[in-house]
């Protein structure tokens, strides 16, 4: 395997790994244990509550409140992220301090969602055979995931964790190659089919319910927050 391959799949690897919340080049001890105990957490929920809907609704709104919540507070124009650069006084640490609040409320936003669909099966399609559902699903979660794969490849990890807004400036030109190419917001939009694709497969109305609500809220930070830096940072240069 030559240098050039092995490169690629660490990358591919890193990039992976960095999107789950976990961004393994700006690893820290305190980082490393929190994830450690999220996914602890995780495994947790799936082996000894496997069907509990109460504890899946309770986890879900706390992780769509405090993740919607945060990079609303924090990246908005006027918003806590000079907080940050006041405490850290290094705009570099400021931002890993971020970086790694964001990781943790990935991570958790992601699991939460899963973890409605899979504790509220049902029988939302079970009128389709279901071969030909698990080839739908099958199509929808790797379209999705490598639609959202390609456009983080394409933009950075830095911008995937929303840095240019934090730094309230430009890290990179405007990218319009890869996904951005054919599509205005690749990530929030595909990029979000994985969830429908396991609220599908387990017949679960409450977890294309959260999967809806998670494109809604994500969406309306883009509209009301993000879209307003793009046009006021990239767009006027």
């Amino acid at each position: 395997m030559t240098k050039s391959r092995i490169h690629k799949i660490r990358h591919l690897i890193e990039l992976l790994i960095s999107m789950a919340g976990y961004v393994p080049k700006n690893a820290t001890v305190m980082r490393t244990v929190f994830i450690f105990f999220s996914l602890l957490l995780a495994w947790y929920f799936a082996h000894y509550h496997p069907n509990n809907a109460d504890v899946a609704f309770i986890y879900f709104i706390i992780s769509e409140v405090l993740y919607i919540g945060f990079i609303t507070v924090v990246l908005s124009e006027n918003g806590l992220r000079h907080f940050f650069h006041a405490k850290w006084n290094n705009e570099n640490d400021a931002y890993k301090a971020f970086e790694a609040i964001l990781g943790f409320l990935f991570f958790h936003n992601a699991v939460s969602i899963g973890y409605v669909a899979s504790s509220t099966p049902g029988n939302l399609l079970d009128f389709l055979n279901q071969d030909l559902l698990l080839v739908v699903v099958t199509i929808m979660f790797i379209a999705g995931f490598l639609v959202k794969i390609l456009a983080a490849n394409v933009v950075s990890i830095e911008i995937y964790y929303w840095k240019d807004m934090f730094l309230g400036r430009k890290i990179s030109d405007f990218v319009v190659s890869g996904p951005y190419k054919y599509l205005n917001n690749p990530m929030y939009g595909i990029g979000q089919l994985q969830a429908y694709a396991i609220a599908i497969w387990y017949g679960s109305v409450y977890g294309l319910m959260a999967a809806i609500l998670n494109q809604i809220l994500i969406f309306s930070f883009y509209y009301f927050i993000e879209r307003k830096f793009i046009k006021r940072v990239y767009m006027s240069s």
